[in-house]
């Protein structure tokens, strides 16, 4: 994005509040994640001495029944949480795009194999799926995140052949073949560029579920294993103890949902900003 752009972006932010407040959360929530250590004022599995005490200025969201600070571990782990989200959709995006523009562009046979086989996949339960490959690949963070590429592999595969079967047919694609241009140039400089709106739109949208995945499977103890933080894990371990304070499960929630509604809201904007009908979007 040239300055060109920036300048677009920006004005296209000021005439659309919910986009600016999108990116401000998901800039705020990596900011954290980024200085988790620096904001803490405790570490995650320190234990203070105080069990199950409520949000007090000492302890801003409480102490857990370990005595663990509630706002360290929340802080901390935004980067648990994060940092499955982003390397698990990274993932996605550098499987699922590759196939679905080479789907999209060859067409025929290679094209009908990979559709039958994704309407199989997207026919699974999701969380389902993602109980049962966990569960078979091991609970880790590491699989965690193979996991969660897995099931969106066929998403992104989808979004980028839609837009691909169309810029195919378009002149300047036609020109570079009957020039000899070779496929993976003419998916690299015109393909590509021409189907990125959709794509960031999608990569968005699916960190915000990304977030949802990796929270309900340490939920369920599948995920982030303790005692590391994790929102989703604390907030399976903070129900146990609800009746004795609801703070226990009030902040790890609050926070899947910020992040969440942060996400869709900036996935949301940037939909709008790329439809071709919005003449502040970018120009074709």
């Amino acid at each position: 994005m040239g300055a060109r752009g920036i300048v677009r972006f920006v004005r296209f932010l000021s005439g659309n509040p919910a986009t600016a407040i999108g990116l401000t959360i998901v800039v705020l929530l990596v900011l954290m994640a980024a200085f988790a250590p620096e904001i803490a004022p405790y570490g995650a599995n320190d234990n203070t001495g105080r069990m199950l005490a409520a949000p007090s200025w000492e302890h801003l969201f409480g102490t857990n029944v370990q005595g663990r600070d509630l706002f360290s571990r929340v802080v901390l782990g935004s980067r648990a949480s994060l940092g499955v989200a982003f390397p698990s959709v990274a993932l996605a995006l550098a499987i699922g795009l590759p196939i679905g523009m080479l789907t999209g562009f060859i067409g025929g046979a290679f094209d009908s194999l990979f559709i039958r086989l994704f309407d199989i996949i997207f026919a699974l339960p999701t969380i389902l799926f993602a109980i049962a490959l966990v569960a078979y690949l091991g609970p880790s963070t590491r699989n965690l995140i193979l996991t969660i590429a897995v099931l969106y592999i066929p998403r992104v595969a989808m979004v980028a052949r839609s837009p691909t079967l169309s810029v195919k047919t378009r002149e300047f694609v036609l020109a570079s073949r009957m020039f000899g241009a070779s496929m993976p140039w003419i998916l690299r400089r015109h393909i590509l560029p021409n189907i990125a709106g959709p794509i960031l739109i999608e990569a968005s949208l699916l960190l915000s579920t990304a977030l949802l995945t990796e929270a309900a499977l340490s939920f369920l103890g599948l995920g982030i294993q303790p005692p590391n933080p994790s929102w989703g894990a604390d907030l399976g371990k903070g129900r146990e103890f609800m009746e004795l304070g609801a703070y226990q499960v009030m902040f790890p929630g609050l926070m899947i949902m910020v992040a969440v509604l942060g996400f869709n809201l900036l996935g949301d904007g940037l939909r709008d900003y790329f439809d071709p009908r919005n003449q502040q979007g970018p120009k074709k």
